[in-house]
This record gives structure tokens, C-alpha cells and sequence, in this order.
């Protein structure tokens, strides 16, 4: 990918893809130019078969300090059309992005920043980073995705709690809930989750792509209906030549050399 971006620093080594937010100083509000250069750089990932995990993370001491509150709605009419135009096609192209991603926190995340870093397939948080939920400080409800994610993490209670009192979670208490993976201290923060790319980058990419979807779309299903996806989505898995190849390195006592076909 060639192109140059002027709010994201985007990036290829190898196998893994780095995308940063980068406008510090602003603490990565994201703004219009922001989310447009992120659909443009999500879109090109659809199709980009030689880069098989994404890292999202940020320049500067902050992860995203939420939407850009000076720039407003823009050309909008509501808030409403905003988010449902601008913020909901993004959130739902990393849901369905083919490749893993692994949101890279060094700092607070907060607002809808919060929300997107929640929407990676995995997290990897700073060990003095925080997420702060201030909605309600300003009048205001969580939007990309956030009370969703928040209540399938809390709980009704603690969610609401959170929510209502505009509070703000430790690195710590992100761990304990699940909605980080790994903490990692600040100076180790981006090597330690490009190590963890480059190990998930050595496993099936199709049998990642398809762990993906199965999960995403398992909440909203019953057992019987998840049972039946498995079953699809394993029927496609058996068939790749990366499968035939992990048999046959088990049976030869190697390391599998995954091709993701």
C-alpha cells in the first residue's frame, strides 16, 4: 500500500500490518479526515492476503481520546447520520476484516476510542493505561458499540455503574474483566504485541478468519445454530491445503508451514 496518510501512520513488515492513529495532538480524536483514511486503509486490508495480522494502535501517550468534539458533525444533519455513516461502516469492516486485530493501548482510551479498541479481536493494554467512559459527564449516551461491549464484559450492574458515573477502568480492572488481553509495560508496550502478531502470523489464516466470524456471530445465535456454523466453517477448514499440510507435519514431527489456502 502505498499510499500516504496525514492522520494514520500505515505500515508492512512481513506478515503483519501496523495501522497508528497519529495526531497526538489531539490525543487521536478521531476526526472526519481520521475515519475516512481508516475505511481506505480497512478496505484495502479486505483483499490483502499477504498480510495476515493487524496491529492498531496510536502515536503519542494516548490510545484515542474519543471522537473530535471541535470538529462537530461536519456535513451531517444529526449525530445520528454521522455515526450510522461514517462510524458504524468502520467498526463493522474490523468486525469482519479477515485478519485478526490486536488493539495497541498505551495510554488512556476513551469514548469511542473505548469503542474501537473493544471491537479488535484482541487487546493488548499498557500496564498504566485506562478506559474512561466520560459520556454522561457531558450529557451524553456510549455510542460505536460501547454499551454492547460493556455490558457483554460487566454486566448489567457494573456496566451501568461505569456508564452512569462517567468512570474510568485501570489497565488492571480492564485484565480482570476480560476486555484486555495481555498488560505489558509502556516501553515494551509495541514489541511485545509485535511478537504476538508474529506468532499468530504463523498460524492458519483461514482457520483464524473462520474463528472470527464463528465468534462474532455465536452471541446472537442459539447452540443448535452455532453447532450448524461450526460445522460450515469446518467443512471449509478441512479442505484448504493448510489442513492437509498440519497433518502431515504432525505425522513427520515438523513445524506446519501455513500458506492460507
Amino acid at each position: 500500500m502505498a499510499a500516504a496518510y496525514k492522520t494514520l501512520d500505515y505500515a508492512e513488515t512481513g506478515a503483519i500490518a501496523t495501522i497508528l492513529l497519529d495526531k497526538p495532538e489531539t490525543l487521536n480524536a478521531f476526526s472526519q479526515q481520521m475515519r475516512s483514511e481508516l475505511l481506505a486503509v480497512l478496505s484495502d486490508l479486505e483483499n490483502n492476503s499477504a498480510v495476515r495480522v493487524v496491529l492498531f494502535g496510536s502515536t503519542g501517550k494516548a490510545f484515542s481520546s474519543g471522537a473530535d468534539l471541535v470538529e462537530g458533525i461536519g456535513e451531517h444533519k444529526t449525530v445520528e447520520d454521522q455515526l450510522m455513516k461514517e462510524y458504524a461502516p468502520l467498526l463493522d469492516k474490523m468486525a469482519n476484516l479477515p485478519q485478526p486485530i490486536i488493539a495497541v493501548v498505551p495510554g488512556v482510551m476513551a469514548g469511542i476510542g473505548a469503542a474501537f479498541a473493544m471491537n479488535c479481536d484482541l487487546v493488548v493494554m499498557s500496564d498504566t493505561g485506562s478506559m474512561l467512559m466520560a459520556f454522561t459527564n457531558i450529557g451524553l449516551v456510549p455510542d460505536g458499540g460501547a454499551s454492547w461491549q460493556l455490558l457483554r464484559h460487566l454486566g448489567y450492574q457494573r456496566a451501568f455503574q461505569l456508564i452512569a458515573e462517567g468512570g474510568r477502568m485501570s489497565a488492571h480492572d480492564c485484565l480482570e474483566a476480560g476486555i484486555a488481553n495481555k498488560l505489558v509495560p509502556a516501553d515494551q508496550l509495541m514489541a511485545e504485541a509485535r511478537s504476538w502478531a508474529e506468532e499468530l502470523s504463523g498460524r492458519a489464516p483461514i482457520a483464524l478468519r473462520e474463528v472470527k466470524q464463528l465468534l462474532r456471530k455465536a452471541s446472537v445465535l442459539s447452540y443448535a445454530d452455532t453447532i450448524a456454523l461450526e460445522a460450515k466453517a469446518q467443512n471449509v477448514c478441512v479442505a484448504t491445503e493448510d489442513s492437509a499440510e498440519a497433518v502431515a507435519a504432525f505425522l513427520e514431527k515438523r513445524p506446519a508451514v501455513f500458506k492460507g489456502r
